[in-house]
């Protein structure tokens, strides 16, 4: 039935709106050092004509509160034709694409037209309808989890950073209070990131997010529950996003931190309290595939520039332009072969990333399992009752309901 739906509800190209003009882009806010993304706009905007000028709107850096505007701009335009507030260009998480597609927000898109097939399979599969007939969105960036951790303080202790969950533990619970620090710091928060942490806590114990009443996957949940309660995640993560992670980290408040690869410019920024102090690796576990996509929003009337902007960006040069100065992980297959440009942590990292399944009803998933989770982080003993109860929420949520 929800297949259906969706069907009966995806639109194909308006001609009508294939227009040059002047667009607006929106993304996440610029976090990255430098503000590279405003950078490229700018940079756009110095080559192209008068007539095709870019105006970047940035979006709170919650992606959930992203999600939120962009679904209730697109709707508030519905069906409106050439409105001056139609965000053109639409930076989308790849697990929004499938929901933003179904919704009828997206204008479908030609393959051939981006060379899409230049660019890695899962991040193209993502971009796709479920049945692969259609593109939604060009892949822009991608993203995998990176261990960061305190050089310095690791040196002076003789110890290499941990491969496991359990050195991790032992790492964080002995060694970081003799230096009057946190232990460990992520994304904890109730949104979008606190599933992500939370499924790789799960994959680092052999469970699966779908699989809820398997012992392996409880066991990571109540891991993670455990690292709060024994005071080696720090009870304020709790109101961690990546910003806040990253703060922490850097103001020299904790010893290890999960975040994603745009953290090691910022890092070592100048006056950076911690530069030339720190050090990233692979997670230890397979971490979720982040990345985010550029899609032509359905109400726009410039579409062909539209078009045009996202080849720009997602050209070869300018991804290893991101790569250089941003610390973005390119979605180009070639450019993995340059020497340099991709730190062998991202590369492996990536490498062992696993994707979260899309879903027209990713919202309402995605809703449901946040307030579980952040539930099972206050209340470690809750851990089995909790997911039993998430579970069937789960499948109420899938059926729309």
């Amino acid at each position: 039935m929800v297949v259906l739906l969706a069907a009966c509800t995806t639109p194909v190209r308006d001609d009508s709106r294939d227009g040059t003009g002047p667009i607006t882009f929106v993304d996440g806010r610029d976090t990255t050092a430098g503000s590279q993304v405003r950078k490229l706009v700018q940079l756009w905007n110095e080559r192209a004509s008068r007539r095709e000028q870019v105006a970047f709107v940035e979006m709170p850096t919650s992606t959930d509160a992203h999600r939120a505007q962009l679904t209730a701009r697109a709707q508030d335009l519905e069906g409106v034709a050439d409105s001056p507030e139609c965000y053109d260009v639409m930076a989308v998480d790849m697990v929004w694409t499938e929901p933003f597609a179904a919704a009828g927000h997206l204008e479908p898109l030609d393959s051939a037209e981006f060379g899409v097939d230049r660019m890695l399979e899962e991040a193209v599969e993502a971009a796709k309808s479920r049945d692969g007939s259609r593109l939604w969105a060009v892949p822009w960036r991608s993203d995998a989890g990176l261990l960061y951790y305190r050089k310095d303080v690791l040196e002076a202790e003789g110890l290499a950073p941990p491969t496991s969950w359990q050195e991790l533990r032992e790492q964080a619970s002995t060694v970081a209070p003799r230096y009057n620090l946190h232990g460990y710091v992520g994304q904890f928060r109730r949104y979008e990131g606190l599933v992500v942490n939370t499924a790789e806590a799960v994959w680092a114990h052999g469970g699966d997010l779908e699989r809820l009443d398997a012992p392996e996957t409880k066991a990571g949940v109540r891991a993670l529950a455990d690292g709060f309660a024994e005071g080696w995640i720090p009870r304020e993560a709790r109101d961690y996003d990546e910003n806040a992670s990253l703060t922490a980290f850097q103001s020299g408040q904790a010893l290890f931190m999960r975040n994603w690869p745009y953290a090691g410019p910022v890092l070592d920024t100048p006056g950076s309290p911690v530069k030339g102090k720190w050090g990233r690796v692979a997670l230890p576990w397979p971490s979720a595939l982040g990345g985010w996509n550029l899609a032509v929003s359905r109400c726009s009337a410039n579409q062909r520039t539209a078009r045009e902007f996202i080849k720009f960006v997602t050209s070869d040069a300018n991804q290893r332009r991101m790569g250089e100065l941003a610390g973005f992980g390119p979605t180009s297959q070639a450019l993995y072969e340059e020497p340099d440009l991709v730190p062998p942590e991202l590369r492996d990292s990536l490498l062992n990333a696993r994707i979260r399944r899309p879903s027209p009803h990713y919202d309402e998933l995605t809703s449901v399992m946040q307030e579980s989770l952040h539930h099972v982080l206050e209340k470690p003993d809750s851990v089995d009752q909790s997911l039993d109860q998430l579970a069937d929420d789960l499948a109420e949520a899938a059926e729309g309901r």
